[in-house]
């Protein structure tokens, strides 16, 4: 059954099909509950005797999707991936209906473009709460689903915290196929040896409640998990490797209120409302990735008054909250517009009092009452305006000041160097009578500059004024 949010962005979608769109973007916040919507689409196009297809490029994803429409008469449940080796068979019966979840997951555009040349006449609905730029292309008509600041408003998520403290400088990382190089972010987290700054927070806020860190890579995961342990704070570590039971098993210890850190693997498509702290120790310049690992620790619960995200790598600061409004389509340049030239966003706020991270606006901070300094940050593109015209001012200045130079002359040592004269002290001579020269010239056309030039030359030089 469908909320009431969902049915009317449902019928904004029906309506959007009735108008001849045949590929449409269904954009909508991590915890809308897509996949009810999906499954709603699903038996409705069932029922009429239609074929669908249901894809995701992970088999998580899929999974879940299959429990609630694998079972449909039509119904197709699979992977991109095992729909592309299948293409032969698939398009013997091509689907009316193709309805794509998780569809910003990148590493999968060309298998997509395969296997939906299979049904070239299919209506396609690719599900996602954070599109990326080139989502609007494939998929030109957009349906703007309910987004995560309504859906907290409302009770249907729970609002999130963020501390900040003592966030990595990343300044001097590379950045490689848009995202910090992973070598260089590993050599500043064992410089700064995180793990000990990690364990004094999760003390304060993650004992004995569901916990989730996200890390770098299984180096890291293994390294965090091995300083928590020494800590004496039972936990596991989750990666792309661990066999189906050791997932369950590590994930029921999450449930049950354990500490476990992830590389990649919860942060799309895994659902554990009653997690309470989000530990982010992987930094990303991916507002995609960080927005959808918000999402883990936003889902509302009985009981559970707001998330905790731990943010130790700074992601607040850079991309925002999960309830700051996004537009997917920005560009580089636009963009520019709310970031600072150190890559801080300008919508968020921090205090330096107790480190908590918020949407700009209030004069105080909202959790512990301090007072907030005057907001001087300004955009990056003004910093860069503003630096080019001061570097402009300065070269016009250094100009105007060699032409000053060339028009008053030569001072009395560079005239003594280069005038014609012969004998001791002769040379000097004929040098001071030239600025003296200068000077009843000076006094004659009313010219300070040269006037103060002159005597400053005559004082300093033994020549009197």
């Amino acid at each position: 059954m469908l909320r009431q949010y969902q049915q009317e962005d449902v019928s904004a979608l029906r309506q959007a099909m009735r108008g001849g769109a045949m590929r449409c973007l269904f954009e909508a916040s991590v915890g809308y509950g897509k996949s009810v919507v999906i499954e709603y689409l699903a038996i409705a196009y069932s029922g009429a005797g239609k074929r669908v297809w249901v894809f995701s490029n992970r088999s998580a994803v899929v999974d879940q999707l299959a429990k609630r429409a694998a079972h449909l008469p039509g119904v197709q449940v699979m992977t991109v991936q095992a729909a592309d080796r299948r293409r032969d068979a698939l398009a013997l019966s091509p689907a009316d209906l193709i309805l794509v979840d998780e569809a910003h997951m990148g590493g999968s555009a060309a298998q997509y473009a395969r296997v939906l040349g299979c049904a070239p006449g299919a209506r396609v609905v690719a599900f996602t709460g954070t599109p990326r730029p080139e989502s609007f292309d494939t998929f030109p008509c957009h349906i703007q689903g309910k987004g995560s600041r309504w859906l907290t408003d409302q009770g249907f998520l729970a609002p999130l915290r963020y501390i900040c403290p003592d966030p990595l400088d990343l300044s001097r990382i590379a950045v490689r196929r848009g995202e910090y190089d992973e070598g260089q972010v590993m050599e500043i987290l064992q410089d700064r040896r995180i793990y000990g700054n990690a364990i004094e927070h999760f003390r304060a806020h993650g004992i004995g409640v569901p916990s989730l860190g996200f890390c770098v890579n299984i180096k890291h995961a293994v390294d965090t998990a091995d300083e928590f342990r020494k800590a004496r704070h039972p936990c596991h570590f989750l990666t792309g490797k661990d066999r189906p039971e050791e997932v369950k098993y590590k994930l029921d210890s999450l449930a049950d209120g354990g500490l476990v850190f992830s590389v990649d693997k919860v942060s799309a498509g895994f659902d554990l409302p009653d997690l309470r702290v989000l530990l982010s120790l992987r930094p990303t310049k991916s507002k995609q990735v960080w927005k959808q690992q918000l999402g883990r620790g936003a889902r509302a619960a009985e009981g559970k008054p707001y998330g905790m995200v731990l943010d130790l790598a700074g992601n607040t600061l850079r991309l925002g909250t999960l309830t700051e409004e996004t537009n997917w389509r920005e560009s580089e340049e636009e963009q520019a517009q709310r970031t600072t030239e150190k890559g801080e966003s300008l919508s968020v706020r921090q205090c330096q009092e107790c480190m908590a991270a918020f949407e700009a606006g209030p004069s105080c901070c909202p959790y512990c009452g301090a007072s907030l300094a005057k907001e001087t940050r300004i955009p990056r593109s003004e910093a860069v305006r503003l630096r080019e015209m001061e570097e402009a001012e300065i070269a016009a200045q250094r100009a105007a000041a060699k032409e000053e130079r060339k028009r008053l002359g030569q001072t009395i040592p560079q005239l003594r160097a280069w005038l014609p004269a012969k004998g001791p002290g002769a040379a000097h001579r004929k040098a001071v009578e030239v600025m003296r020269g200068r000077l009843d010239r000076a006094l004659r056309d009313g010219d300070q500059a040269l006037e103060a030039f002159a005597r400053d030359q005559l004082q300093r030089f033994g020549g009197g004024a």
